[in-house]
């Protein structure tokens, strides 16, 4: 076995791997634009195919008569211009006036009479005569359209290694094509096809490691964001005489949409604030910094949770880019809840017989009306109530067959550790809502929180 052999048969088998693997890469994804990556597959598999068929050391190890393998060569020759003419489609389009579309038309129809000639014929390659012509003319084509739409070829083919590479490819395409004029006793045309390959390998590995590192830049930031997020919410929560409290914040990424913030109004009374920022990821989170500094900028009015509602609506309206934000915020002692509600859900107050109140009149959402007018609501509470407020997480988490957590069902998981602590009725309350979900994601940020009432026999 000549050392010429030997080349085509490792550049074959590597073109049949290759195309193979590209194909089933590309049956493991759904976008329209994958189809390129088909369309290569399917080029290099034909090619390397072709390139192993024409080697006889192949055809003695696999057995038979030559004939079989002659009319295959012929065959993959006769259609392989195809997939490359999809394949330049799909980085460009159809060409100037669907040129490409043409060529890589008229070359199927092409393939299919020259397979049935030599079939009707019984002799392979009986119409491989303007196979040349045909090839050199969809290069020509293709190459202009290339030149024309340059601007639209994806940034990976705008590198100068696929340039280069691409560039050889075609020079020996075209020896190949007009009679060999250099190297007239051997076909270099597939070294041409492995100069251009390990270009696009190099290319590739140098396109995914800048990507990993563009990545790498965009995690630090993300978890740099995701720092100041937390840094931006309570270092814990209000201890407070005859009253607990619990928090549970689940962002569905690295940041969140959700917000959270107390004021501590006396050794008694506290101001719970919960808020949830339209959308979600670095906007919402950068939303929700802002309404952290306007709800911060009403804290000489923190008993008055209408007064707070209008401020903060007031300082969010034309600095929020056409988001908005829900919010409620409630005023809290042993015996009454004053609150105001800008659109948030209502919350839950739960006694101690069972029975659950949804308390919360919804006003209008904070930044979109500078106008809006927010009143306070008043309910009475006492010894033993647990009050829990949540933003839409929590009433909107689906389970896997697609259905809401219903509103009964969030005040059975409230009344279920009636008389436990608040830590252990949030804990309780997340669990329900981690197992009616079935996976371990949200598909929304989840914030609750629970304060309980503490009753009079506690100390």
């Amino acid at each position: 076995m000549s050392v010429t052999d030997l080349v085509a048969i490792a550049i074959g088998s590597m073109l049949l791997a290759l195309g193979a693997a590209s194909i089933f890469a590309s049956s493991l994804r759904t976008k329209t634009s994958d189809r390129l990556l088909l369309s290569f597959g399917i080029w290099c598999g034909l090619y390397g195919l072709r390139l192993l068929a024409l080697q006889t050391s192949v055809r003695a190890a696999f057995g038979g008569p030559a004939r079989p393998w002659i009319f295959a060569s012929a065959f993959v020759t006769y259609i392989i211009n195809v997939p490359g003419g999809l394949f330049i489609e799909g980085l460009v389009g159809p060409g100037w006036k669907q040129s490409i579309r043409r060529v890589w038309q008229a070359q199927a129809l092409y393939a299919i009479v020259a397979v049935a000639i030599d079939l009707g014929a019984d002799r392979p390659a009986a119409a491989m005569a303007p196979n040349s012509a045909i090839v050199l003319f969809g290069v020509i084509v293709w190459l202009t359209n290339l030149w024309i739409y340059r601007d639209r070829l994806p940034p990976l083919f705008k590198s100068p290694v696929i340039a280069v590479g691409a560039t050889v490819f075609i020079l020996f395409v075209i020896n190949q094509n007009v009679g060999r004029p250099l190297v007239p006793s051997t076909n270099v045309e597939p070294v041409g096809v492995f100069v251009f390959l390990v270009c696009l390998g190099y290319a590739v590995v140098g396109s995914v490691f800048a990507r990993e590192a563009a990545l790498l830049a965009v995690n630090r930031e993300l978890e740099t964001a995701r720092q100041i997020q937390v840094a931006l919410l309570p270092r814990g929560v209000p201890r407070l005489s005859h009253m607990d409290l619990a928090v549970r914040y689940l962002p569905m990424t690295a940041v969140a949409g959700d917000l959270y913030d107390f004021a501590v109004l006396g050794a008694t009374r506290v101001g719970v604030l919960i808020a949830d920022v339209a959308g979600h990821g670095v906007p919402a989170a950068l939303v929700a910094s802002i309404v952290k500094v306007a709800f911060t900028s009403q804290s000489a009015r923190a008993d008055d949770p209408a007064a707070v509602l209008t401020g903060m609506n007031q300082t969010l309206c034309g600095h929020l880019e056409g988001s908005f934000v829900t919010a409620i915020y409630a005023v809290i002692d042993s015996q009454t809840i004053v609150y105001a509600n800008a659109g948030h859900p209502s919350f839950l107050v739960g006694r101690p017989d069972g029975h659950v109140d949804a308390a919360g009149e919804r006003g209008c959402m904070l930044g979109v009306f500078p106008d809006a007018i927010y009143a306070n609501g008043h309910v009475d509470v006492g010894s033993g109530d647990q009050i829990l407020m949540f933003t839409d997480g929590v009433p909107e988490a689906q389970n896997l067959l697609g259905e809401f957590v219903d509103d009964d069902r969030v005040r059975e998981w409230l009344t279920a550790s009636r008389g436990e602590n608040a830590s252990i009725v949030a804990d309780s309350i997340l669990r329900q809502l981690r197992r009616w979900r079935g996976v371990a994601a949200f598909d929304d940020d989840v914030t609750f929180v629970v304060v309980q009432i503490a009753s009079r026999s506690s100390p």
